[in-house]
């Protein structure tokens, strides 16, 4: 099972994670499992008081944890707020406006993170602490990426797959879908596994002509130049994709004829989005994610409704992009 292999890879590593929301009930939680399954080394950020006590009522022992109050951290305060002024006083930011901003745990984490603090961060339990905006201003884009995208790992008892982008680019163009391809492919062999693109489409093999086909047919013509030797195809239904007899028929000169993709890359957030939360309530998934791709530090989007088991699993997946991530002696 995937997520018993990256249990196992991370168990004892100390991966140091963030988790911003740390009075929040299932971030305590998470934590807690976490340090004592020795899966990381979590970090709560929020009020020491209030998350001791918090704790407390949970009947959770939060000692192992370190917790971090931004309000308190006076010399971390200092050097974070002009670490995000350097970076966004281009944007018309003051070092006033940055000392307001890097009070925010999603920041005061991210800026963690960049800081080298800590390893990685999950957060977006709450509309107000979601990771894009400071993961895009902090942490930034690795070279050789024009944009960030989000994946979805789906995990059945008798199948595993990836889906992308179900939560950043709402509308991407064919290059976006390209580049989206591109960062899957690598998240997906860090992991461990190969990766079978399926550039989904309402259309097999020009069965409806419209220009969203078209994108899709380019999208995938564009990421055959930047993922060599990686099996992709493209435009193509999921059916066809999945399912090695129904390629046979839909589309008999598909790599798919032989084995189903593993890895589906939607045309638009709309459907990414609908295609995981209906695989994972109806379809019985575990769902994990949206792992943000393409960024130069693992940091981690959450579901807001998802449970404290998802919140630690998404934990564990960050701790193996940050073990992935550091060089080896």
């Amino acid at each position: 099972m995937f997520l018993d292999s990256m249990r196992k890879l991370v168990r004892g590593t100390g991966q140091r994670i963030v988790f911003p929301e740390g009075e929040e009930e299932r971030a305590i939680r998470a934590c807690d499992l976490l340090s004592r399954e020795n899966y990381a080394k979590p970090i709560l950020i929020g009020d020491k008081h209030r998350i001791e006590q918090k704790a407390k009522t949970l009947n959770i022992d939060i000692a192992p944890v370190k917790i971090v109050d931004p309000s308190s951290s006076d010399q971390n305060l200092d050097e974070f707020a002009q670490t995000y002024y350097e970076l966004r006083k281009h944007k018309g930011v003051s070092l006033a406006d940055a000392l307001t901003r890097v009070r925010l745990p999603h920041y005061f984490g991210c800026l963690m993170v960049r800081a080298g603090k800590a390893d990685g961060m999950v957060s977006g339990l709450n509309r107000e602490t979601k990771p894009f905006t400071p993961a895009f201003e902090i942490i930034q884009l690795k070279t050789g990426f024009r944009k960030a995208s989000s994946l979805f790992v789906l995990e059945w008892p008798e199948r595993l797959l990836f889906f992308a982008d179900c939560s950043v680019n709402i509308d991407p163009d064919a290059e976006t879908l390209a580049d989206i391809a591109h960062a899957t492919a690598q998240t997906v062999q860090s992991f461990g596994y190969e990766p079978r693109i399926a550039f989904l489409s309402f259309s097999t093999r020009d069965s409806a002509k419209s220009p969203l086909v078209d994108k899709v047919k380019e999208a995938a013509r564009l990421a055959k130049k930047l993922c060599q030797g990686v099996v992709m195809d493209g435009e193509i239904q999921f059916d066809a994709a999945l399912l090695p007899e129904v390629a046979h028929k839909k589309a008999p000169d598909s790599p798919f004829v032989e084995l189903g993709a593993n890895v589906f890359i939607f045309p638009n957030l709309d459907c990414g989005n609908i295609a995981y939360k209906i695989s994972e309530r109806l379809g019985r998934a575990t769902a994990t994610g949206p792992i943000l791709q393409g960024l130069n530090h693992p940091i981690n989007d959450v579901s807001r409704g998802c449970s404290f088991e998802d919140l630690a699993n998404v934990g564990i997946l960050t701790a193996e992009l940050a073990r992935m991530q550091k060089p080896t002696i």
